[in-house]
């Protein structure tokens, strides 16, 4: 072999021995990417089997707590039922096991109170009690005064309802306060129940024609408030206080049917003046239930739901109102103003005084094939009207005194006259308490009354207030009552607008219950 070939084997020899080492180093790397793979999978494995744990211990946690909450729940409403049977049982203690959770539960003492209210007088003002428990999660399951409540956050739901009832029937409302006595914890196991005393309210028996308001100052009044929808209409809810954890319900609007059956009912009776000429005919001696508090209540209800219109004065207005509820701040017309009916009622809520000073309020197209259409108007101010038309299409003596009808406070200021004023429609503002004048908004000489009437006016229609004074004068007083006004059944609230439920029968009990365990 010649020297070029022993060269070029040598050149091979090396050739296959680098490719031996490349070799090798590939079965080297891998036999490192293996290990490392396996390496890998076991930490995803130990990680996903870590997550699967901690998950399962997270919905095993959740159960667990959903399971005690619900078994505290369980023995809460039984607890109510034990509590409402001890409160009219004087004779035996009951006993139950109270399934209160590992933490138990605690009996809190005057944590709340319920007053009730009728004819501006405070029939009952009494504490509540509480037997709460609070689970891990912040939950808290409450007794409170016969209902059972859980909370959740700022969401508070009813688990059982409280023993109140209404009857619509008999018009009667029933509210047995039940309060907590006895120890203040109350741990899981048997507990005794017994009645301590009871108080009847006899003073608040009857409240027919009245308003009856019910305050109840809890922790769980959104839960109260709920419950009082549920149970009497949403209507009763008058006032929700966040801050101070109240809520208030009215209970009882007021019947004024027979209202209109004669021109004048009055609390205080009739002064005259200059012979006017009045027809005693026309005149009762009696009182009708003052409507304050409903016409506060449109006002705050209107005030921010409703179109507001500022002042009234007949020209921003276009000179007409159509169908449909409207707010104001005042009435104030400088121009004319016809509210047409064809198209439905108008009600017109006025936060303040009724001008009709400076051009008329006449009201048309209210004769309608399906029904009479009708104006109703609210006012917590005075009525003014002088020298100008406030009357019912065709304003001839032509009496339609229905379609207007004008109610106002105890506090309102009535002037009709002088000059040429004819008024046709009612006129509701009674008042309990006699009128002390003088009459705020009469400018021609002085009226004690809180109803003026003066000279070359024509009255169709009816009154409602405490005092009326004619003077005649000058001219004659023209005072009519309308007859088809006898017939007439009106209804206090306007459309949109729904009172509470009517209220004869309050029965209201005090029962105070000891929980202690045994």
């Amino acid at each position: 072999m010649g020297w070029g070939s022993r060269k070029r084997d040598a050149g091979r020899g090396g050739d296959r021995s680098r490719s031996r080492d490349r070799d090798r180093d590939r079965v080297h790397h891998r036999g490192q990417t293996a290990v490392l793979g396996i390496v890998l999978l076991i930490g995803v494995v130990a990680i996903s089997s870590l997550g699967i744990l901690l998950v399962a211990s997270e919905t095993t946690d959740q159960i667990q707590e959903q399971s005690e909450r619900e078994r505290v729940e369980g023995a809460f409403v039984e607890l109510s039922t034990v509590m409402a049977s001890s409160s009219t049982n004087d004779d035996i203690s009951q006993t139950m096991d109270l399934a209160a959770g590992q933490q138990g539960a605690v009996a809190k003492k005057d944590t709340g109170w319920i007053s009730v209210v009728a004819n501006e007088s405070e029939l009952i003002n009494e504490s509540i009690g509480t037997i709460e428990y609070e689970g891990d999660d912040g939950t808290r399951i409450a007794y409170q005064a016969g209902g059972v409540w859980r909370e959740t956050g700022n969401q508070t739901q009813m688990v059982s309802a409280p023993p109140i009832h209404y009857d619509p029937t008999t018009e009667t409302f029933s509210f047995p306060i039940v309060t907590v006595g006895g120890e203040q914890t109350l741990g899981s196991g048997d507990v005794a129940i017994g009645h301590n005393r009871t108080q009847t309210f006899r003073n608040a028996s009857v409240v027919e024609d009245s308003s009856v308001t019910i305050t109840v100052k809890s922790e769980y009044y959104r839960g109260w408030e709920g419950y009082f929808a549920r149970q009497a209409g949403a209507p009763v809810i008058q006032d929700v206080d966040h801050d101070n954890q109240t809520v208030t319900v009215r209970l009882g609007h007021l019947d004024i049917d027979g209202a209109f059956d004669s021109g004048m009912v009055l609390s205080g009776g009739v002064g005259e003046g200059g012979n006017p000429g009045i027809d005693e005919d026309d005149y009762t001696p009696g009182s009708l239930p003052e409507i304050n508090s409903v016409i506060d209540e449109m006002v705050t209800l209107f005030e921010d739901e409703e179109e507001h219109l500022g002042t009234v004065d007949g020209t921003s207005q276009n000179g007409e109102l159509t169908s449909g509820t409207y707010f104001a701040d005042e009435v104030d017309l400088e121009e004319d103003l016809t509210v047409n009916l064809e198209d439905g009622n108008v009600t017109l809520v006025v936060d303040g005084n009724i001008s009709v000073t400076g051009g008329d309020l006449v009201v048309e197209n209210w004769d309608q094939p399906d029904e009479n259409h009708t104006l109703k108007i609210y006012s917590t101010g005075h009525l003014d009207v002088a020298s100008q038309e406030m009357c019912v299409d065709p304003c001839d003596g032509t009496v339609n005194a229905e379609q207007l009808q004008v109610y106002g406070t105890s506090d309102m200021h009535v002037s009709i006259g002088t000059g040429d004023s004819p008024f046709e429609g009612i006129i509701y503002a009674p008042r309990d308490d006699e009128f002390e004048g003088p009459n705020e908004v009469h400018g021609t000489g002085g009226c004690d009354a809180q109803v003026c009437m003066q000279s070359n006016i024509e009255f169709r229609g009816s009154v409602i207030a405490s005092s009326v004074h004619f003077q005649g004068g000058g001219g004659s007083i023209d005072f009519e009552h309308d007859p088809k006004l006898a017939n007439v059944h009106p209804d206090i609230e306007p459309e949109g607008f729904d009172l509470p439920p009517q209220l004869t029968y309050l029965n209201i009990f005090h029962h105070e219950v000891d929980v202690e365990n045994n």
